[in-house]
């Protein structure tokens, strides 16, 4: 009887999943990977490729290239470029390299002395007054010194009912322009003892300066300053009213100051 029953149960149990298999044979199944996008939005359907920039486009779009769009210079065709900017052989001076055409000297070596190196009379009239003309220069070094060894070299002479001033400025060329001047203000110096001058002071003025002081022979009292400037060679020597207290030392001060039109690089 038991046996019986059970075998009715199975029979009716195997029936039964038979018939659930047929009926979902016409439904539509949903399987995980359409549970997963249920509720996103549908992809647009492909119906061809990207399209392609057309021939009269170019690689830029239709707008064209602009700055941006600069190529590399290695995918372009154009040279790669070998030494940086402003280095030598690229045809253009790089920042601070002075340019070719560029001279800072205002004189040419060996070109004569300017007269802006000199003192005028104007000068010697508003600094020690009195009436001033140009005279003549002595061919004796010992009323009308220079200093030696200069390229070229200018004096000049300027008198008054009250006095004399002699000056000679000389110009040094080269490299060792500035140490050729100091040294010739040595040899002007030593020279300058022989001719009866006797050593002062130093005044202290330019690259290197002397002053020295005698009386002549007429009695009158003389000075004189040799001195040394960027490669110029100055003597000013004054008697009278220029070699005073005062206008002694403002003419001097106006010589160093004038003769740097001598001077290779002019006056800075």
């Amino acid at each position: 009887m038991r046996t019986a029953l059970g075998l009715a149960l199975a029979s009716g149990l195997v029936v039964g999943l038979v018939l659930t298999g047929c009926a979902s044979t016409g439904t539509t199944r949903t399987d995980e990977a359409d549970g997963l996008t249920t509720g996103l939005p549908a992809a647009a359907t492909s119906t061809s490729a990207a399209l392609a920039p057309s021939g009269t486009e170019g690689p830029f779009g239709p707008d064209g290239p602009d700055a941006s769009d600069t190529p590399d210079p290695a995918l372009s065709g154009e040279p790669l470029p070998t030494l940086p900017p402003g280095d030598p052989g690229t045809g253009s001076p790089g920042p601070g390299t002075p340019d070719p055409g560029y001279s800072a000297t205002t004189q040419a070596p060996g070109a004569p002395v300017p007269a802006a190196a000199m003192l005028d009379t104007a000068t010697l009239v508003a600094v020690a007054g009195g009436d001033w003309s140009v005279g003549s220069a002595s061919h004796r070094w010992c009323d009308a010194p220079r200093t030696p060894g200069a390229r070229t070299a200018r004096v000049q002479v300027l008198e008054s009912a009250d006095g004399r001033l002699v000056q000679s400025v000389g110009s040094y060329a080269g490299t060792g322009a500035d140490r050729a001047a100091v040294q010739a203000v040595d040899a002007t110096t030593e020279r300058l003892q022989a001719c009866g001058f006797t050593l002062d002071q130093d005044p202290r003025l330019g690259a290197a300066s002397e002053l020295l002081t005698r009386t002549a022979a007429d009695g009158t009292d003389q000075v004189v300053l040799v001195l040394a400037a960027e490669g110029v060679g100055v003597v000013l020597m004054a008697s009278g009213t220029p070699a005073g207290r005062g206008t002694w030392e403002s003419l001097a001060d106006l010589a160093l100051g004038s003769s740097c039109a001598a001077a290779a690089h002019g006056c800075h």
